[in-house]
């Protein structure tokens, strides 16, 4: 609001409208699009090294503020450029921002460490009286004012010894109420006059202003723009807007799939006590809230910290529990180098429960999982799974927790299918690398992974009404591939097309691909729908960007269309 934006909150991370995250694309006040926390320090130390580096006189180099939440502190990334700052003698300003919340409550050491300090007020008044009797000594007052911060530093060490951050080399300034803004400015005046790091904490309330922070300071995190129309709040089908903007009706729709994993976890888990739930940061988001409440000796929160959530989970399966943990796809390129080294090079069994895998609606780039398909299938021993509904989503793990390897489950940020289309009575045991054949089909099949599973049933449907029959095979699998079954349908089939939720480059259609490769006769075509080479921007639903990729029923009927008209045309 501050830099100009205030009209647009209205539209905030709908279609058209603003970003829910600093976007530089939107103002020149922000000079990164960001949405994973605890990177800001980094950043500000490349800035302040980038400033010295163009003019040698401290006087004339431009300030440098990085500002991080408590929770993002106790990131490992955080501590790694707090500590090179300092060693490095870099001129900055580290502004902490102490409402003790990140999405859920800050936990940790530091957390309690932070929260010492907070409770502390014996500091804040020790400071505030010193301040008065040194203003009111005449003559010499203003003189001996720039030793306040010295005698506060004395204050600070006698109440609460063992500064963490000083003994990095940080100047420490605080703990100041974060909502008196002419203290900060006044503080922030002080800072630009001091060498090296200095770090201002201010004690904030989350979602201060807003009626239900106080009660439900979680809610408040991820602010949405002004609600929709009466009309569309009406109970009835799900209207979603369609590519070309106009509202389309669409099928009722069931759990959603963070809430059938929870569900289908906790049920698990009470059959088997080795099965423990790692989450980092993220209780709620990943709907594990309901498991803590009901398993809490089993839970685990580490806080922001996906490499050390990551890396402790092989370390628990190494010790004989069966860990899951439970990541946002996105979140978890940050812990790729454990899953590398600490899991898949030791081929332990530990379940990756990837949320919001996939396009996320209005969250955005920063926020879409659509690459983890190709980070993780190049790793050996990897098993990579997706399921279509709730009873797969069950199925798949308890097939994980009883797998003797790493295995990933990935699943999107939408509601699972009101209807399953074979019920869970009739389903195929489960094995690794064996797909499903839902429909047999006549020159065309779609190979679908995962919940566009149901995008390609439907768009069968759409074709059947106009007299064209295609197959539809659920994956299930990114790895393996059900090789077999692809080496009959390369033989039968003319066209085989490949439909996932990911990065074209690496995903799903290279796998097929590549499978297709070690076969000794292949000769139907392949046709990847997947997301293109470009960042997906964000809009207001999750189906609004799966349309703009044409990854919907619309979208594959679509190609599916074309593949034939050009077949015909290659014909004649």
């Amino acid at each position: 609001m501050l830099t100009g934006r205030r009209e647009g909150f209205a539209q905030l991370r709908q279609t058209g409208g603003m970003c829910g995250f600093t976007n530089q694309h939107e103002s020149e006040y922000d000079l990164f699009h960001t949405g994973h926390a605890g990177t800001s320090i980094s950043l500000g130390v490349g800035l302040a090294m980038a400033a010295r580096h163009e003019s040698q006189r401290p006087e004339q180099r431009p300030h440098v503020v990085s500002v991080i939440g408590d929770a993002a502190l106790g990131a490992g990334v955080a501590f790694e450029a707090l500590n090179h700052a300092a060693a490095s003698g870099e001129r900055m300003i580290v502004v902490l921002n102490d409402n003790e919340w990140s999405i859920s409550k800050s936990v940790g050491a530091l957390a309690r460490y932070l929260s010492k300090i907070r409770s502390n007020r014996i500091v804040q008044r020790a400071h505030h009286e010193v301040s008065n009797l040194i203003h009111a000594i005449p003559v010499i007052g203003p003189k001996v004012d720039q030793t306040l911060d010295q005698l506060g530093e004395v204050v600070r060490h006698a109440v609460v010894p063992g500064h963490v951050f000083e003994e990095l080399g940080v100047t420490y300034v605080g703990p100041l109420d974060g909502h008196d803004v002419h203290l900060i400015v006044e503080h922030l005046e002080r800072a630009k006059g001091l060498e090296g790091v200095v770090l201002l904490h201010l004690l904030t309330e989350k979602g201060k202003g807003h009626p239900k922070a106080p009660t439900h300071p979680e809610r408040v995190h991820g602010v949405k723009g002004a609600p929709a129309p009466a009309a569309a709040c009406a109970t009835g089908p799900k209207v979603e807007p369609k590519a070309d903007g106009k509202a389309t009706e669409s099928k009722a729709t069931g759990p959603a799939y963070t809430k059938c994993f929870s569900d289908a976890l906790v049920k698990l888990a009470e059959r088997d006590v080795r099965v423990h739930a790692i989450t980092a940061a993220m209780p709620s988001g990943t709907g594990l809230d309901a498991y803590q409440a009901r398993i809490p000796a089993r839970f685990h929160d580490t806080g922001i910290t996906e490499q050390h959530a990551v890396a402790m989970a092989a370390g628990m399966a190494k010790g004989g529990l069966r860990p899951v943990a439970a990541i946002y796809s996105t979140f978890l390129q940050r812990g790729y180098d454990q899953v590398f080294q600490e899991v898949s090079l030791q081929n332990l069994p530990v379940v990756l429960a990837l949320d919001r895998a996939g396009l996320v609606g209005a969250d955005g780039p920063t926020h879409n999982g659509v690459f983890d398909i190709a980070y993780l299938r190049t790793l050996p021993h990897m098993t990579i799974a997706a399921p279509r509904d709730a009873s797969d989503m069950e199925r798949m793990l308890e097939l994980g927790l009883r797998h003797d390897g790493p295995f990933a489950v990935r699943f999107p940020r939408d509601e699972a299918p009101a209807v399953e289309r074979i019920h869970k009575s009739e389903r195929r045991e489960m094995t690794p690398g064996k797909a499903e054949v839902l429909l047999e089909g006549g020159e065309v099949v779609v190979w679908a992974f995962g919940a566009l599973v149901n995008q390609a049933l439907e768009a069968a449907e759409r074709l059947e009404r106009q007299g064209i029959r295609i197959g539809v095979v659920d994956a299930r699998f990114a790895k393996p591939i059900d090789v077999e079954l692809l080496g009959r349908h390369a033989a039968s089939y003319r066209t085989i097309i490949t439909l996932e939720e990911h990065q074209k480059a690496g995903g799903f259609g290279s796998a097929v691909l590549e499978a297709l490769n070690t076969l000794p006769v292949a000769n139907a075509r392949v046709k990847i729908l997947a997301i293109p080479d470009r960042y997906i921007d964000h809009k207001t639903s999750r189906a609004e960007q799966l349309a703009e990729c044409s990854l919907d029923a619309a979208g594959v009927e679509r190609t599916v269309l074309q593949l034939l008209d050009r077949t015909r045309s290659e014909r004649s």
